[in-house]
């Protein structure tokens, strides 16, 4: 679980609200990745971009992607690796 004040997820929410141009609202998010394995060992934090809609059907046999979406994340990302190397930095 990362913090909502960690400077790493403010990067996310200002990358978001630059694409998005709105306010960025937060939910709880997860996978059954190794996501928090990765925080563990390495000492950072795990940030999902939420680029989709619940109706995309993850990982269902009719599994789809809303393109204008998928192109904002794109934008995020874009904004996120400028804000992160910006603001955050380790000890």
């Amino acid at each position: 679980l990362t913090p909502l004040d960690h400077p790493a997820l403010q990067s996310v929410v200002r990358a978001m609200g630059r694409a998005f141009g709105k306010k960025i609202r937060f939910t709880r998010e997860g996978g059954s990745g190794p996501a928090a394995d990765l925080q563990d060992v390495l000492g950072v934090p795990v940030l999902f971009l939420g680029i989709s809609i619940p109706s995309d059907g993850w990982h269902a046999p009719n599994e789809k992607v809303e393109l204008d979406l998928l192109l904002k994340g794109a934008e995020t990302t874009a904004h996120l690796w400028g804000d992160l190397a910006e603001n955050w930095h380790t000890t």
